[in-house]
């Protein structure tokens, strides 16, 4: 059993763009789900802050706690689905490159293979929509 993965993606936006869009709970809503599924996200991104995505259509929800909180570079939290009593850990690490950011995320702590690969494609579906958001969004203030 393989307990963990990680992505590794180039984007064309600066660190500080990328981290607005996962520490921003508009942001955050505004792409990690497909829009028809009505997103509602809270995010209180300081170690010890709450994080909570939700989906009404959907009926999912996710919810954590943030573990770390290194502004622009490195967002570590646990995972845990509503209905569910598995926890896992996602760590965001970002890096500046020439073209924008390098974004490294790992998922570690799954108890099944089968939640390990449903949550690699979905980190996947997520991330494939993070560019197209960031193109269009407004700069974070």
């Amino acid at each position: 059993m393989t307990d963990s993965f990680t992505i590794t993606r180039d984007i064309a936006a600066s660190p500080e763009r990328v981290w607005a869009a996962f520490t921003d709970a508009g942001q955050y809503a505004a792409w990690i789900w497909p829009a028809d599924w009505l997103t509602e996200c809270e995010i209180e991104p300081r170690v010890g802050g709450d994080f909570r995505v939700a989906s009404g259509p959907m009926g999912m929800e996710v919810h954590g706690t943030y573990i770390t909180v290194e502004p622009v570079t490195r967002l570590a939290l646990t995972w845990r689905w509503h209905d569910n009593t598995d926890e896992s850990l996602v760590t965001i690490t970002l890096e500046p490159i020439a073209n924008g950011t390098r974004l490294v995320l790992a998922h570690e702590n799954f108890t099944t293979d089968e939640s390990r690969a449903a949550h690699e494609q979905g980190w996947n579906d997520c991330l494939d929509r993070l560019p197209g958001y960031l193109s269009v969004a407004e700069p974070a203030i």
